[in-house]
């Protein structure tokens, strides 16, 4: 899908070379932040691997929800490939 969007030339011609970069992302920050789409359609969006992404979310202030239950997930899943070694 393409979108046009019309800018101010001012405005324009101050950010130039950056414009399609800075739609792509506030695009996704916003989808993100809205609950439209997950950390991993952002990336698929803006063709970031896995670990760019956090990075990503941090250089734009944007918390990633980290609980005890992601936490203690993670714990068993490491102990199960640690027995497996």
């Amino acid at each position: 899908m393409t979108i046009t969007v019309d800018i101010p030339e001012e405005l324009a011609d101050r950010s130039r070379h950056r414009l399609a970069s800075f739609s792509r992302e506030c695009l996704a920050l916003t989808a993100l932040r809205q609950g439209l789409w997950t950390e991993a359609l952002l990336g698929m969006f803006l063709g970031l691997p896995r670990m760019a992404i956090d990075q990503f979310l941090k250089d734009h202030g944007v918390d990633i929800p980290y609980t005890w239950e992601d936490l203690e997930r993670e714990r068993a899943v490491f102990r199960r490939f640690a027995r497996r070694a």
